[in-house]
């Protein structure tokens, strides 16, 4: 029997209260015996509700040689010098040393003799020269790139934000298009991470590669909006976020994606 058959038979054997003068107002005799239906049917549709999807961003067009390499593709430590400053010479910061030891297979990266001999490819060609499937190559591709954008983007947004005298815990007025290229590139890194987010049968989820891009991806959007958290640790953990996240990336892809 249907909900509505229920309901006009339950109206129809519905008994007169006891002294009641008058028979029973149909109309609200209906709503009382609805209420309960009406209850659960909204409770049904509420937890069968899905948030909306995330809308992912169409991956961008990168090739290999489309991200620049560093200037010196094999450097060789002088006397003195360390790991932290061969990454922030040649990838723009110091926590790519992790990139630079895994890529020249060093087990001690604190100790580095002088007059050794240190790849240092483009970020790109480096994960591939270190065994990255072609499948994901394209999403490093565009987080190189991204990175590549972000080293005259960031000084941009901490003189602006310097300039508006922003302290922690505040927001100033950003300018249009450095919000539109922070914005941008907070797109592009989330259309690489869910390539691999998505990895091929019998491979796994880096997931350690994904939580340092996805939290410097965050880092960018909020930049974009002028928010201010900390004028100290922002800028310098999405930095490092890149840093990490292409260093375990390498370990990744030598490890043949498990």
């Amino acid at each position: 029997m249907s909900i509505q058959l229920y309901l006009h038979a339950m109206l129809r054997t519905a008994p007169q209260m006891p002294g009641s003068r008058r028979a029973l107002n149909p109309q609200k005799v209906m709503r009382h015996l609805l209420l309960p239906f009406l209850s659960v049917l909204l409770l049904v549709l509420g937890c069968n509700r899905k948030p909306p999807k995330a809308v992912i961003p169409p991956l961008p067009s990168v090739k290999i040689e489309d991200v620049a390499a560093p200037a010196n593709p094999m450097v060789t430590i002088a006397r003195g010098s360390n790991l932290r400053e061969v990454a922030t010479t040649a990838y723009g910061h110091e926590d790519f040393s992790g990139f630079v030891a895994v890529l020249n297979g060093m087990a001690d990266p604190e100790r580095v003799e002088a007059g050794a001999v240190l790849k240092t490819p483009s970020l790109p060609a480096g994960m591939r020269d270190a065994g990255l499937d072609p499948a994901y190559q394209p999403a490093f591709n565009v987080l190189a790139h991204a990175w590549a954008e972000l080293r005259t983007a960031l000084p941009d947004y901490e003189r602006e934000r310097y300039a508006a005298r922003a302290g922690d815990e505040s927001t100033f007025a950003i300018t249009a298009p450095l919000s539109r290229r922070l914005r941008q590139c907070a797109d592009d890194m989330d259309a690489a991470l869910d390539v691999l987010a998505h990895p091929k049968e019998g491979h796994k989820m880096p997931r350690s590669t994904l939580g340092k891009f996805a939290g410097a991806s965050g880092l960018l959007r909020q930049f974009a909006t002028g928010k201010v958290y900390s004028s100290d640790y922002d800028v310098f953990l999405a930095e490092k976020g890149f840093g990490l996240g292409f260093t375990y990336a390498l370990i990744w892809a030598q490890s043949h994606h498990q």
